[in-house]
């Protein structure tokens, strides 16, 4: 395993990750997305290295992006795993000291009868859009012993299940009634939430995910609205860019067979993110249609 992912999971705990995350309360999140909604029609702007960097034909900003994404394409209902709790935790930066690739993802969740008339209408404003996966080697925060890539070799391949599951539900500030797996650790990392501004869009800095034995690499989510969990699903990517990122640092140093779409019994051409790279990493955006 690369170094420096095992320095930096040696130095993870909950109580820092939330304090150095700068989580802060859903209230105080919607009553900032109604303050800038009242002010005319916000815009979403993308890290600044994205404006010249992205290749030639490539989408270089969320918007590109999300026009060449697949338009109000009804989001599959996915399992949401075996890692998943309720972390509660609104914030834009998932990293903590993650080593990786940067990855920007926007997400923009539409209303699927509004955008069936107008692919670009029908963004929900103030949902709640979580993600969560694994890091470059593999591990997610919370399952360190537990995960397939961790040292207790994790549960079943197929993520279907809910091995671990502790009977208790979440009732977080944006989440409600679905069922937690139980922690193994206190790490968070590459674990938040974000609310949807007046276009329904969410954006994320994270790293991007690594892949674990038995799953093609994928990014868990879930979109809430009013507390209740209206889509759970999983996002992939194309063969051609993994193939990219994982001959880099520090991905390259995670050994054994990757399971490509192809082979994943859960993969879903819906959950594809359009991409395009920028000067330190690469941004991605998908449209997720969702029935209220």
């Amino acid at each position: 395993m690369n170094d420096d992912i095992e320095r930096s999971r040696r130095r993870i705990s909950r109580r820092r990750a939330l304090t150095l995350g700068g989580a802060v309360g859903l209230g105080g999140v919607l009553t900032a997305c109604a303050s800038d909604s009242s002010s005319g029609s916000p815009t979403v702007t993308p890290p600044t290295s994205t404006a010249t960097s992205a290749p030639t034909g490539a989408g270089s900003t969320v918007a590109d992006l999300l026009a060449r994404a697949p338009q109000c394409a009804l989001s599959k209902e996915e399992t949401q795993g075996p890692y998943w709790f309720d972390v509660d935790s609104i914030r834009s930066d998932l990293r903590e000291d993650r080593p990786g690739t940067t990855f920007v993802l926007a997400l923009r969740v539409q209303d699927g009868a509004e955008c069936a008339v107008d692919p670009s209408a029908g963004g929900i404003a103030n949902a709640v859009v979580e993600i969560w996966h694994c890091d470059a080697g593999g591990v997610y925060s919370g399952f360190e012993s537990g995960s397939s890539s961790g040292p207790g070799g994790g549960p079943p391949p197929g993520g279907g299940g809910q091995p671990g599951a502790s009977g208790e539900t979440s009732d977080g500030s944006y989440s409600s009634g679905d069922q937690e797996a139980t922690p193994t650790d206190d790490g968070t990392y590459l674990r938040g939430a974000q609310t949807t501004d007046a276009n329904g869009i969410a954006q994320f800095t994270t790293i991007f995910p690594g892949w674990y034995p038995g799953r093609a690499t994928h990014i868990n989510l879930k979109v809430h609205v009013d507390r209740k969990t209206v889509l759970t699903s999983q996002l992939y990517f194309e063969e051609v860019l993994l193939d990219e990122v994982y001959a880099t640092t520090p991905y390259n140093s995670h050994v054994g067979s990757r399971t490509t779409n192809a082979s994943d019994n859960i993969y879903d051409a819906t959950g594809l993110v359009a991409t395009a790279a920028t000067a330190d990493g690469y941004l991605g955006a998908i449209n997720l249609a969702v029935d209220q």
